[in-house]
């Protein structure tokens, strides 16, 4: 049998979040590039919530 952990990774802060129709997952932002690309390598999923402030969850399995 194979078990396998997931993981919940949340990176959030309060300021003035991210504007209205901006895709993250589509932006010249180096920043926004490199954490997708982890997230692809990781084959994880990426949420991004815009209450107070932004934040950014990143769900991925550990493979054994």
């Amino acid at each position: 049998m194979n078990k396998s952990s997931q993981y919940l990774l949340v990176v959030s802060d309060n300021g003035l979040g991210f504007p209205e129709g901006l895709d993250f997952r589509n932006t010249g932002s180096l920043g926004l590039q490199l954490a997708n690309i982890l997230v692809e390598q990781l084959e994880g999923t990426i949420e991004l919530q815009k209450d107070s402030g932004t934040t950014f969850k990143i769900l991925f399995r550990e493979n054994n």
